[in-house]
C-alpha cells in the first residue's frame, strides 16, 4: 500500500466516513505491518487534539495529501521514522487548514511551517533576514506574530542558524525538551525525537541554552547537550563534527573510538555496536570529505586493534581494543 493510500484510509477512518471494504482494507494492513500501527495510533492523538476544529471545519483528506506532497516533493522514504514524520506532518496539515478556516474568521494568522524530507535540505530566510538551513526530515515552525514584539520558532529536527542580530528581540528556539535564546550568532541544534539527545554547538556569538530549569551560557566553539533519558543539561567537548551533514566532511583529531563510532552512526544513520569496552579506549585520527561508512570503518580497522561486520545493517565492532592511557 502507498504511502498517500495508508493516509487517505486512515484520515477516512478517524473522519467515520469509511465504507466497510476499505475499513477491512486498512485493518488488514495494519495487522500485516504492525510497525505501522505506530504512525496510525499518532494521526489519532493529533485527530483528537484538532476535534473542535472539525466542528466547523471538515477535514479534507485529498487536499490535506495534495498540500503535504507539494512539501514532499520527489522524495520518497522506506523508513519508519520517515512514516512517522510524515504522519506527523500530514496531520498538522490537516490542523493548520482548519485553524487557517477559523483564523480567517477572526482576522488573524496561522502560524509558517517549513519542512524537508529524506535526503532534501533547504535554506530559509525569515522577515527578520535571518538564515536558517534545514537539515533532512526536520519541521520548523514560525509563530505567526514573529518579529513583532519577539522572534518565535520550534525546531524538530536538525538546522543551522544564522541570526540577524536585534538587541530589542531575542531569538527564541523552542525543541520539546530545551529552549535557545540569542540576540545574534551561529549555531547549529540537533533536536531528533528518536535520538536520546538535544545537542547545540556555537559557531560564533552567545547562546543561552536551557532545559530542565537549568541554564547554560555558550560561545564561540562551544557544544552543550540534554540527555532525555537522564534529564542533565551539560558542556561538551568541542565537537569537530557539529555541521558534517553541511559541509560532507567528517574530522577527527585524536579522538575515541566511541566518539568516532557515535559521529558515523550519526551522520549515516547506521547502527553501530561495540562489542568490547576496550575499544572506546582507543584513538583515531582522520578527515574524510564526500565520506563512506565502509571505507571509513576499513581505514579505522587497518589502524586501530579493531574489526567490524555488518549483520542486517547493523555494524559490529569487535577487537582487544587499548589500554588507558596514563
Amino acid at each position: 500500500m502507498k504511502n498517500q493510500k495508508f493516509f487517505d484510509l486512515c484520515t477516512q477512518e478517524l473522519s467515520g466516513a469509511i465504507s466497510n471494504e476499505d475499513k477491512l482494507a486498512l485493518t488488514k494492513y495494519l495487522e500485516e505491518h504492525p510497525d505501522q500501527l505506530d504512525a496510525f495510533k499518532e494521526l489519532q492523538q493529533q485527530w483528537e487534539i484538532s476535534g473542535q476544529l472539525r466542528l466547523k471545519y471538515k477535514a479534507d483528506p485529498q487536499l490535506a495529501w495534495e498540500k503535504f506532497s507539494e512539501l514532499k516533493s520527489d522524495h520518497e522514504s522506506k523508513t519508519v521514522r520517515w512514516i512517522h514524520f510524515a504522519i506527523r506532518l500530514a496531520a498538522m496539515v490537516v490542523l493548520t487548514v482548519g485553524l487557517g478556516f477559523l483564523m480567517r474568521e477572526f482576522g488573524k494568522s496561522e502560524p509558517y511551517h517549513y519542512a524537508t524530507f529524506e535526503g532534501e535540505t533547504k535554506w530559509i530566510t525569515l522577515s527578520d533576514s535571518s538564515r536558517i538551513r534545514l537539515n533532512e526530515s526536520s519541521l520548523l515552525t514560525v509563530a505567526a506574530d514573529f518579529n513583532e514584539d519577539d522572534r518565535n520558532v520550534s525546531l524538530e529536527g536538525e538546522a543551522y542558524f544564522e541570526i540577524a542580530r536585534d538587541e530589542a528581540r531575542p531569538f527564541i528556539i523552542q525543541t520539546n525538551e530545551a529552549t535557545t535564546q540569542v540576540l545574534g550568532t551561529a549555531f547549529n541544534i540537533r533536536a531528533i525525537e528518536e535520538e536520546p539527545k538535544v545537542e547545540i554547538y556555537v559557531v560564533n556569538g552567545k547562546v543561552s541554552f536551557t532545559a530542565n530549569g537549568s541554564e547554560l551560557i555558550l560561545t564561540q566553539g562551544m557544544a552543550a547537550n540534554f540527555d532525555r533519558t537522564s534529564d542533565l543539561l551539560s558542556l561538551d567537548s568541542e565537537e569537530l563534527n557539529a555541521l558534517a551533514w553541511q559541509s560532507k566532511t567528517l574530522k577527527f583529531e585524536d579522538s575515541p573510538l566511541d566518539k568516532v563510532f557515535a559521529a558515523l552512526q550519526s551522520y549515516f544513520k547506521a547502527d553501530m555496536v561495540i562489542t568490547n569496552d576496550k575499544i572506546k579506549n582507543c584513538r583515531f585520527t582522520g578527515e574524510f570529505k564526500k565520506p563512506k561508512l565502509k571505507e571509513i570503518l576499513k581505514v579505522i580497522s587497518i589502524s586501530t586493534n579493531v574489526t567490524y561486520t555488518e549483520d542486517n545493517g547493523r555494524f559490529i565492532i569487535s577487537g582487544e581494543g587499548c589500554a588507558i592511557e596514563k
